[in-house]
């Protein structure tokens, strides 16, 4: 029955993602973390990240916005090293409030992007500071939490970038940020046998589920996918919250 729970969560999950360009780590963190009750569910998220990333970008690169991802990029390396700090003196409890306050956070924020009367105001992509500072905290919570896309999501969602434009820079950050995360994990914490089998079990699941959300993303105009980015994050903050 677990493993039949975690791949279901992980098509669900890499679906939603290939769709909407983020939310796998939202959806299966919480979800690993409570059926596997370790924080090598961190390390398993992100072995999949990597591979189910690198498939989805080859899709997508054409469309990527190359030059706002430089700032973001060297704002991850920088954030990289305190994620992994964190990942190594937080408890797994620990672990699990902060995900569910994090999630919660993001969710109220995106709610008020999307619902307030004067949505007039777009976010600059071209603002070197706020990319880099963005950055920062995507590489502190992919190393961390296995979570580099929701803040990214949040300020990328306040541009004037379309939805495959978004889609592919953030199906292209998650290149770098996934591969850079697993790095720091391999080479300062080390990663279990039981953990690289686990993550390559699960991987037909994940690649399924990148081929089936592409599909169904051409259905999916930019206001709807505005609307199920919050859905997903307010859905994933709830199932925290009742499971902690």
């Amino acid at each position: 029955m677990t493993w039949a729970l975690l791949a279901i969560a992980t098509f669900f999950a890499s679906s939603v993602q290939s769709a909407t360009g983020f939310g796998f780590a939202l959806i299966v963190v919480p979800a690993f973390l409570i059926l596997l009750n370790s924080a090598d569910a961190i390390q398993i998220v992100i072995i999949i990240s990597v591979v189910m990333s690198c498939a989805h970008w080859l899709k997508l690169r054409h469309l990527t916005p190359y030059p706002l991802l430089k700032w973001l990029i060297i704002g991850g390396v920088v954030g990289f090293p305190s994620g992994i700090a964190i990942y190594k003196t937080v408890d797994l409890n620990a672990i699990k409030m902060a995900v569910a306050a994090f999630i919660i956070l993001i969710s109220l924020q995106n709610g008020w992007n999307l619902f307030r009367k004067n949505n007039q105001h777009e976010a600059k992509t071209d603002n070197k500071g706020i990319l880099a500072a963005v950055g920062v905290v995507s590489g502190i919570l992919g190393a961390a939490m296995a979570m580099p896309g929701p803040i990214l999501m949040l300020y990328l969602s306040r541009t004037s970038l379309r939805k495959n434009e978004i889609r592919a820079a953030m199906m292209t950050f998650f290149v770098f940020a996934y591969s850079g995360a697993l790095i720091m994990q391999v080479s300062v914490v080390g990663i279990e046998t039981d953990t690289w089998i686990t993550s390559a079990i699960l991987l037909p699941a994940a690649l399924i589920g990148v081929y089936a959300g592409h599909l169904v993303s051409n259905k999916i105009n930019d206001k709807l996918f505005k609307g199920l980015v919050l859905i997903i994050l307010i859905l994933t903050g709830i199932f925290m919250i009742l499971n902690l």
